[in-house]
């Protein structure tokens, strides 16, 4: 009877352990976020040195001391909103370009599920230990499938893309950190792509600090590279410093801005 239980309980673990949709929830617990360390409800801050710069190179506004990107989310609902500070009033399609462009940093400050990042494909085991293969349910997005893959710890290392033209891969670094209970802190990620004669690799370092006693992101800084296979052509080098400031946690400001917004668009 005993050795029957442990039969099972082998085979039990065995198939949670190749089931995709438990090993990424698996992951996503393990890793460090405000979400998971119980945060319901923060506002922050959010300023692009990039953005700014372009801006007042263009003289569009004048000469511009900053533009603030000042962020609202809450938990339940899970909602998000930018209000763009720092601009002279209307100018609303310029705004909400502005906003589009900071939105890819938002995943950085709340991370996405595995298993909602990649919405619409169908995962199973690869060829290789704890590798996961995910391929386009729908048949038209631009990379027909992912290939994920996980260390000896269950920790990330490389989610690599399969696209018809070109090539994709993003290799995330974890760490422990002590502020985070334990829970591994993604500190610098590096996305590569190659079509059409191009190579761009985008790098992602994070530094974190502290406000109310909760460890938050403070800084992103982004370092693009952009590459041609044409003989003598010349690398060019980006730079972009994220500074996130601010924040105001659990105190329910992102929660009366919500209600407020409700209240303006009620009939």
């Amino acid at each position: 009877m005993k050795l029957l239980i442990i039969i099972f309980a082998i085979f039990s673990l065995q198939t949670w352990a190749q089931d995709p949709l438990s090993y990424f929830n698996n992951f996503d617990s393990r890793v460090y976020s405000l979400k998971n360390k119980g945060v319901k409800d923060f506002v922050v801050d959010i300023e692009s040195s990039k953005l700014t710069k372009q801006m007042n190179d263009q003289m569009i506004f004048g000469k511009l001391d900053e533009v603030i990107f000042r962020t609202y989310w809450t938990a339940n609902p899970e909602r998000v909103a930018i209000d763009v500070i720092g601009l002279p009033e209307g100018f609303k399609e310029i705004k909400e370009e502005l906003k589009l462009s900071i939105f890819s940093i938002l995943d950085n400050l709340i991370p996405i599920p595995i298993s909602q990042r990649f919405n619409g494909y169908k995962f199973h085991s690869g060829a290789q230990p704890k590798e996961f293969v995910g391929d386009d349910s729908s048949g038209i997005a631009s990379v027909q499938s992912y290939v994920i893959r996980f260390d000896n710890q269950d920790k990330m290392l490389e989610i690599e893309g399969k696209k018809p033209v070109g090539t994709l891969k993003m290799t995330p670094k974890y760490e422990r950190d002590t502020f985070a209970d334990g829970k591994w802190v993604l500190k610098s990620q590096v996305t590569s792509s190659f079509e059409n004669g191009q190579t761009v690799n985008i790098r992602k370092d994070l530094t974190y600090g502290t406000s109310q006693g909760i460890g938050v992101l403070s800084k992103v800084r982004i370092t693009t590279e952009q590459k041609s296979t044409e003989q003598g052509s010349k690398p060019l080098i980006l730079e972009e410093l994220i500074e996130f400031s601010n924040y105001k946690i659990n105190n329910g400001d992102a929660l009366k801005y919500f209600l407020g917004e409700s209240s303006k668009n009620a009939p």
